[in-house]
């Protein structure tokens, strides 16, 4: 564990709904970087753009983290995406969010930028802010600039208690910080997720209904971890038609053994709410189907359902009257 304080220099620019996207980064930022300090936003018109280029909201942001290098690119990258960033828009000449680090522990990064006009006059502005704000805090809130650097150092904590599955210390740490700051989405499925793992299920569901409707922009398959958690956590509780509108949201955004494990607790949350019916006993094929495909990578929790799926569709022949059509994958000795 890294407990070492990092000093930071950020610039962030954006072209498009400029004003409502300079609100929204400051927002995100505060939450990871409690002592940072913003300079004002310049409107700039675009480098090597033509004249109908659309202008730059443009401004920059020193603070502290306890986050490595590596990570804390990856969490400002994170941060661009939530904000609608994407590779198309920008070959548009779109950019929702830009998020540079420019410095990192004294050393500079992104080189060409520093002898940009508006870099020097927001260098100069961010100096007199850093000035004044640590004359500020000197004088009167040395107590509250130790315990943002201590969140700061805290939230660092979290992020590697979640990454390294440490589920209950994760929960510990961002509890914490929730006393005290708006948790954003990507931070509240951390927590959801958390939850999940520590079978806090009223908890998690409620933390993970709340992210995910913003982590549309997120990858395929972390969208899915989240999702199906939260039907997870909904099943434990026994709120079944719920848990399936969020099963339906992971189904698309998996395959192999995973989309089999969607399609199992799918065709068994039908069941419990529903009864017997053809529709669980075709989720049930599918996923006793993909089961036998990937049984190389399967877990030992994932072969005991593939023994549950086959041990239920035969069942439901029984029960529906459903002619085999199937016996060449699944064998009734």
């Amino acid at each position: 564990m890294h407990n070492t304080v990092h000093d930071i220099l950020l610039s962030i620019g954006c072209n498009c709904d400029r004003e409502q996207q300079i609100m929204l980064v400051t927002e995100r930022l505060k939450v990871l970087f409690p002592d940072a300090v913003f300079t004002p936003s310049l409107l700039n018109p675009a480098i090597d753009g033509g004249e109908d280029a659309a202008p730059y909201a443009n401004m920059m942001m020193r603070g502290t983290t306890s986050f490595a290098f590596e990570a804390l690119v990856k969490v400002l990258k994170e941060i661009e995406k939530e904000l609608g960033d994407r590779a198309e828009k920008r070959r548009e000449g779109v950019v929702m969010m830009d998020i540079d680090l420019m410095e990192y522990d004294a050393v500079r990064h992104h080189k060409g930028d520093w002898q940009r006009p508006y870099i020097k006059v927001l260098l100069q502005q961010l100096r007199r802010l850093t000035v004044g704000v640590l004359l500020l805090l000197t004088a009167v809130c040395a107590t509250v600039a130790q315990t943002k650097k201590q969140d700061t150092q805290l939230l660092g904590k979290a992020v590697e208690y979640y990454v390294g599955g440490k589920y209950h210390e994760s929960v510990l740490a961002l509890e914490k910080l929730q006393q005290h700051y708006t948790l954003n989405p990507r931070f509240m499925a951390y927590l959801g997720f958390s939850y999940y793992k520590t079978q806090q299920y009223e908890k998690a569901a409620e933390c993970l209904k709340k992210a995910l409707p913003s982590l549309k922009g997120y990858a395929p398959k972390e969208r899915a971890a989240y999702s199906y958690a939260c039907a997870e956590s909904l099943f434990e509780q026994s709120l079944y038609a719920e848990a399936l509108e969020y099963y339906a949201m992971a189904l698309p955004l998996t395959g192999g053994n995973d989309r089999a494990d969607v399609l199992f607790h799918t065709a068994f949350a039908n069941y419990l709410s529903k009864g017997e019916s053809m529709e669980v006993y075709n989720m049930l094929q599918e996923a006793y189907t993909l089961y036998e495909k990937n049984v190389s990578s399967a877990t030992t929790l994932q072969v005991s359902r593939r023994k549950q799926c086959k041990v239920m569709i035969q069942g439901l022949e029984k029960h529906l009257q459903v002619e085999t059509l199937h016996s060449d994958t699944i064998s009734h000795q």
